[in-house]
């Protein structure tokens, strides 16, 4: 509780945790992240993203944290926003926090990895509304 409260957890079950936080000058300053957002936002450019539908910017999604012995974790429902409207308290995240990369472009369903430092952890993208999309 402590944690939450003076903005800072070291559990990715908590919004708080820097998985959550934009990491705009990272992404746009490491070339290897920089290709994964830019190859990502073709992607969506893709018609075949309008068939079977991914999370874009503007989306709501929910996410499931997965632990290695089959058990689930917390789940979270965040919105994709831009930088400077991301506010992971009100569940708005920003696209180039390491979540919100990780979660560009995914098909409903799709299980992913976050790698952050020593750390990894695995999610399962659980529903998908496009509502609030930029593209739509």
């Amino acid at each position: 509780m402590l944690a939450r409260v003076m903005s800072y957890c070291n559990s990715t079950s908590c919004i708080n945790h820097h998985l959550f936080q934009c990491q705009q000058h990272r992404v746009l300053q490491h070339p290897l992240l920089l290709n994964d957002l830019l190859h990502r936002l073709e992607q969506l450019q893709q018609p075949q993203s309008r068939i079977h539908p991914c999370v874009e910017i503007g989306s709501e999604v929910t996410i499931r944290q997965l632990f290695q012995h089959g058990c689930a974790g917390e789940v979270f429902t965040v919105q994709l926003v831009e930088p400077s409207r991301a506010n992971p308290n009100q569940g708005l995240v920003s696209y180039l926090s390491p979540i919100g990369l990780a979660l560009l472009a995914l098909p409903l369903g799709a299980e992913f990895s976050v790698v952050s430092g020593a750390s990894d952890s695995r999610w399962r993208l659980m529903a998908l509304n496009r509502k609030g999309a930029s593209n739509e």
